[in-house]
Formats: C-alpha cells, structure tokens, sequence
C-alpha cells in the first residue's frame, strides 16, 4: 500500500555492524512515537508546487514524548497531572524524498535486514539526528539507531502463499510489513475474542491485531475459508490465514504489553491452520490480483472462492 509501513526503525548490530529493523514486539516502548501523514491538496489555494512537502508527495510528522531533565521534568510533572499528557517534541520527514532532497540531506543507500531479507533501503537519519538520541533514550536503545524508508524499486518480493508472476503477471511486492502487503480483519471475529477477554482486556479493538484493511458484515471468522475477492472494483488472492505472535498482547495506544492476553485465549480456541498447529490465527494476509489497485472506505466486499488454506511459515 502507498503509505502503509514505509518507515522503519534499525538499530545497528555490534556483531555484524549490519541494520536490523525494530519492532513493537521487541521494544512496546515504540507505542509511544506517534505518526500523522500529511498529504499535498492540489486544491488548497495554498498548495505550491516548489513546496518541500509537496515535491515529497507529503510529510510524515512523528510526536513523542520529551525527555527531561531538571525543571524542565518538574514542569513535566505538573503538564501529565494536569492533562494525563506528557510535553511532546513533533519533527517532520519529507514522506518520499526527491533526488535533490536526497543529496542534499546527506540520505544513504543501506542494507537493513527485517527477518530473513535485507532489501536496500534510506537511511534519512542525517534529518533527525538529535531526535534519534532523544528516542534512544525513550526506547531504552543501547545501540545506534537510525530511521529508513523503503527505497524506491527496491522492495521485498512476497512468496511464500502469495501467487507466482507466472500466475498472475507480476510477483507481488511488499515494503516493510512482515511479509504481505495486505492484511484484513474483520471486526466480529475480533468481537468474538473480545467477549472471551471481558475480565482481562474488555476495551480489546481491532488496532490491536495491527490490519491495514478492516470489514464490517461477515460472521465470525467467516474469512478463515476465503481465497479469492473482490473489493470495489478490484480482486484480490487471499493468501494465506494470519498466524498471530506475541504482538497483540501490546496495547498500541500505551505501549503496556500483557503477560498472556490475548495470545493465550487465541490459542485456546484458534489453532486451526495444519500448516502453524502451536499457533493461534485471526485474520487474512491478501496481494493484489493485478499491480495497481486501489480501494476506498466503504468499498463493498464479495466473496469470489472459498477453500483450505495451509500456512507456509517464514
């Protein structure tokens, strides 16, 4: 997807001096940098053209908390009393660097490994490099740390499940999701989770299981069987069923994570995939049927091909 999970965080591993990308699993202190996506309006009698943010196709404003020492912290004391918020920092990323900007930032082309592939990718730490000190300290990062952004046609192929170029004219392509571009939820199967969580996690939401597509309608789990779809005007290969991690045991809106829940509940009632049996699974990964699609909110949803599905792990 366009904007969908374009950036990553790396630290840099002292025995291989290689990038490897971080995540919430690992660190749920990243629940506290916030992103927003400003995108450029061609209609706006403000828009320019000569606009940095503009020729970047927008800017990604990433807020978190500010580390403190001193009065300043006293200050901050009082500011999260009074409001239940600590005093912020907000620092703006041009969202998909021109070549000019490129240069002139001083971004490098690296290598940075997310599970098993190491795609090329931007560094464009030389923007923030005071903020990525105050985020090490917020996320408690021993090592350097640096900011990437998918870099352009260098994108990780996806196999696995996902349909072959001999299929469908294309191998489908994925930027630094875990390992599909597409992943659907659908609201009462997390509804049903959640009424088996009332004592534990009753405000259980969809955000949670992390999706970048959500769907109202079907019955519970009904998706588990889906295999090819059709969403507005384009279709869709359902790939393979989502085999979940420790993950959505980590509230995203505070970064607290669960010792068990909802992971062990999951696994109670959801190991249903021969291909991952100590797994639970909630939720489906999907690629394109062609290169270029698009979707909007509301789109209607039509079931196309049912059938097993067997999970191939990474």
């Amino acid at each position: 997807m366009k904007y969908d999970r374009q950036f990553s965080f790396a630290q840099l591993e002292p025995s291989t001096q290689k990038w490897r990308f971080l995540s919430q699993r690992h660190n749920p202190l990243l629940a506290h940098v916030k992103t927003e996506l400003w995108i450029p309006d061609p209609s706006l009698r403000s828009y320019s053209p000569s606009f940095p943010g503009v020729q970047s196709g927008g800017v990604i404003i990433m807020t978190y908390p500010r580390q403190l020492a001193g009065l300043e912290a006293v200050i901050d004391r009082l500011y999260t009393a009074f409001t239940g918020r600590h005093l912020e920092k907000t620092v703006a990323i041009p969202f998909n660097p021109t070549m000019e900007q490129i240069t002139n930032n001083g971004y490098t082309m690296e290598q940075m490994t997310i599970w098993k592939d190491s795609p090329t990718a931007l560094n464009i730490s030389p923007s923030i490099s005071v903020e990525l000190q105050e985020l090490k300290l917020l996320l408690d990062v021993k090592r350097q740390l640096a900011l990437f952004r998918v870099a352009n046609n260098h994108e990780r192929e996806v196999f696995r499940d996902a349909p072959r170029e001999g299929q469908v004219g294309y191998q489908p392509l994925v930027g630094f999701a875990d390992a599909y571009p597409l992943h659907i939820m659908n609201v009462a199967s997390v509804e049903d989770v959640r009424k088996r969580l009332a004592n534990t996690i009753p405000d259980l939401e969809v955000l949670r299981f992390r999706p970048n597509i959500v769907i109202e309608g079907p019955q519970a789990f009904d998706e588990d069987e889906w295999k090819y779809v059709r969403i507005g005007k384009f279709e869709y290969y359902v790939a393979c069923r989502t085999a979940r991690c420790l993950l959505p045991n980590v509230n995203p809106e505070n970064g607290v994570k669960h010792p068990t829940e909802p992971d062990s509940t999951l696994k109670s009632y959801r190991r249903i995939d021969a291909g991952s049996p100590k797994d639970a699974c909630l939720g489906m990964q999907m690629v394109p049927a062609t290169p270029v699609c698009s979707m909007t909110v509301g789109d209607s949803i039509e079931v196309l091909r049912t059938g097993e599905h067997i999970y191939t792990p990474q």
